[in-house]
């Protein structure tokens, strides 16, 4: 100021390094303050004029009704949630059990964000990152995934892969099932296709063959009207059942908020054992009314 008065505010280190280098006390009482803010999750901010204490303002962050609920649903998904911040411990703490992550990490600076996020792309992870500020512009640029807030810096923006107009921090959760919709729907398809290929053709070879192979006979456990039928019955089978699938293909498979492995098991029991009975039971159908006609 132009009448030599220095005013500053910031993090409570900083200013009590500041000031204890200055040659000034740093009251306790504004110490026990600081504690008690950041204990009940605000944000302290210690204010001095010309290195001498003033006082404390207190922030707090508003967490949004229903985001441990949103977080929860990515825990189910098996992704991990952390909290990466530049508050203090015990604040980051607070927050973090009321919002309902998996993790936090305090006192971050934008180096620590970025190095972080290189250490689990390391150990084999994809990493997903949402940040509106000029110090999260690193990791955003560094993650797989990165979403910056519409009301976040410039920097932010330009670093990110994509800019959320919404300003909603668990977006990701859209992001996370449009793609694993996307990922299941191709397993999907790609699982009853091979079924159903293996099954059909398990189907119908014993019986175009069995009149020059009698010990495949064995096999023809459909017991299939004739090779001309058999061959019949495959081709209109085919006729139908591909039509059906597109549907599925256009729609996508529905997706639910469960493991990996359980997806997996869940879509061989259905699509894969389904992609074996639907051929034989289809085949062995149209083959009784095809064998009228032979």
């Amino acid at each position: 100021m132009p009448s030599g008065i220095r005013i500053r505010k910031g993090a409570y280190d900083a200013i009590k390094a500041q000031v204890t280098k200055a040659g000034n006390p740093f009251p306790d009482e504004v110490s026990e303050v600081v504690k008690k803010i950041s204990a009940n999750g605000g944000t302290p901010l210690v204010v001095i004029e010309n290195e001498q204490v003033m006082g404390t303002v207190e922030l707090q962050d508003i967490i949004k009704p229903g985001i441990a609920e949103r977080f929860d649903r990515l825990r189910k998904m098996g992704v991990k949630t952390v909290m990466v911040t530049g508050d203090n411990p015990l604040t980051a703490k607070f927050i973090a059990e009321k919002a309902g992550v998996d993790d936090y990490i305090a006192e971050a600076k934008p180096e620590d964000k970025m190095n972080y996020i290189k250490a689990e792309q390391h150990s084999g992870k994809l990493v997903a990152m949402m940040g509106d500020g000029t110090n999260d512009a690193p990791a955003l640029a560094q993650a797989d995934v990165g979403v910056a807030m519409n009301s976040g810096t410039a920097a932010a923006k330009e670093a990110g892969n994509m800019v959320d107009l919404d300003n909603d921090p668990t977006k990701l959760i859209e992001v996370v099932e449009i793609g694993k919709q996307l990922l299941m729907t191709r397993g999907t398809l790609t699982t009853f296709s091979i079924a159903n290929d293996v099954a059909k053709y398990f189907a119908i070879v014993p019986a175009l063959f069995i009149t020059s192979i009698p010990a495949l006979n064995a096999l023809n456990i459909m017991h299939l009207h004739s090779p001309e039928s058999a061959i019949l019955s495959a081709i209109i089978f085919n006729a139908i059942i591909i039509p059906m699938l597109i549907p599925l293909a256009l729609k996508g498979v529905k997706y639910r908020p469960i493991g990996a492995s359980a997806l997996l098991q869940r879509n061989l029991l259905v699509y894969g054992l389904g992609g074996v009975a639907v051929p034989f039971v289809g085949i062995k159908l149209i083959d009784l009314v095809v064998s009228v006609f032979f």
